[in-house]
């Protein structure tokens, strides 16, 4: 598939999650962009997200000269039944809507070509021919390079696999984005390694505030996060980005955490580097992987 901008960037290990944020949407993503972040993760739904202002704030960042548009991996969601979408008639018309309505929220200027690097159903519709019909609709849009790639969000492993061998080869999933917690499917085992397995980048959500009593109790992760001198939620985090390949989504508000949760990674990995940061970091690696990974299998 073909984009209108040059840039092949990668998707970051951690995307700024704009989530409930309402009025202060900009000024947030602006201060994410401005601490680091180069991943924004919005959703074209008024209900939780502002994908308008979520928008202003990219562009403020990109117009101060902090960032060009090829920095930035910028995704964004079509919610099924979405009250607002409804009216447009059928499935393909709602994805129009939405998807015409994204780019322009989503333009870095009114002189270059909008395009988003991904584009999530937020979740699947209530039947999976419904859904099938939402991603056949979505496939001109990746067809013509104004959507690079397709995810789905909040599936269970049967939809995604449904999905995966349906599609065709330019229309692959290459994004599941679900709560990662032991809750959810056993820390949504099987979904994980089902990705793995075809290279379809998994990311969590509800990291922290889902998973309460386990990241900050574990001896593992308080051995990194005291080894590393980061806090206990950084050291999670890159336990989740590194042992578990997630990429995670971080929504703070808090612009101190924002530059930390960052700068955690640097610091993780010169640690590491020590002897006794690395056999302090393999023991941490196989405890992430007995809590999450079924005893590491």
């Amino acid at each position: 598939m073909t984009s209108p901008s040059p840039s092949s960037l990668a998707m970051p290990p951690m995307l700024y999650g704009t989530a409930w944020k309402k009025d202060r949407t900009a000024d947030l993503v602006y201060q994410a962009i401005k601490s680091g972040f180069r991943g924004i993760d919005t959703a074209a739904m008024k209900r939780h997200y502002d994908e308008a202002l979520t928008g202003e704030g990219i562009r403020r960042a990109i117009n101060e000269g902090i960032v060009s548009r090829g920095d930035l991996w910028i995704q964004t969601k079509f919610t099924p039944q979405d009250p607002s979408l409804v009216s447009h008639g059928s499935i393909p018309s709602q994805i129009a809507a939405s998807v015409t309505s994204s780019l322009s929220n989503l333009s870095a200027s009114q002189d270059s070509p909008a395009y988003l690097d991904a584009l999530i159903l937020h979740s699947p519709f209530p039947t999976t021919s419904e859904t099938l019909q939402a991603w056949s609709a979505l496939l001109p849009f990746v067809e013509s390079g104004q959507i690079r790639y397709l995810g789905i969000s909040n599936t269970p492993l049967s939809i995604l696999q449904h999905i995966y061998a349906q599609a065709g080869e330019k229309a692959k999933p290459f994004i599941v984005q679900n709560r990662f917690r032991a809750a959810e499917y056993s820390w949504d085992f099987e979904t994980r390694r089902f990705c793995k397995e075809r290279g379809i980048k998994y990311q969590g959500f509800w990291t922290l505030t889902g998973n309460p009593g386990v990241w900050q109790t574990r001896d593992f992760v308080r051995e990194v996060a005291e080894g590393a001198g980061v806090g206990m939620a950084e050291a999670w985090y890159t336990l989740m980005m590194d042992a578990g390949e997630i990429v995670v989504l971080n929504g703070t508000t808090n612009e101190g955490r924002m530059k930390g949760d960052l700068e955690a990674v640097a610091k993780v990995n010169q640690w590491r580097e020590t002897d006794e940061g690395r056999a302090g970091w393999e023991r941490a690696v196989h405890g992430f992987r007995v809590l999450v990974d079924k005893g590491g299998k």
